[in-house]
């Protein structure tokens, strides 16, 4: 706990060399906590938005599968025969000439 001067002394700074060391651990020891303190809440934040944004993601991937569905159905619609019949068999109720339409219904309870 010596300090040397210009003509080659050493100086004892004793308890006061030993002070200030401590006060500069304490001053760095306050900065870095106000950097984590700044900085924790921005941390939580992104966690959070990365979340939201993952959620989000997989909304999105779940309306494109329906889009594609939604396609592949209008036009099994427009250009297969086969379809619009079966559609209209079984929203209208709709029946050949020589079949019956029997319906079933549930029981309410």
């Amino acid at each position: 706990m010596s300090a040397s001067t210009d003509g080659g002394s050493v100086v004892n700074l004793g308890v006061l060399g030993w002070l200030n060391r401590l006060m500069l651990w304490l001053i760095g020891l306050a900065i870095v906590t106000l950097i984590v303190l700044k900085y924790v809440p921005l941390i939580y934040e992104n966690e959070r938005l990365r979340r939201e944004m993952q959620v989000d993601q997989d909304a999105v991937h779940r309306l494109e599968t329906q889009v594609n569905r939604n396609q592949v159905r209008i036009e099994a619609l427009r250009n297969d025969p086969r379809t619009i019949e079966r559609e209209a068999r079984e929203q209208i109720g709709l029946a050949k000439p020589d079949e019956q339409v029997v319906t079933f219904q549930t029981r309410q309870r």
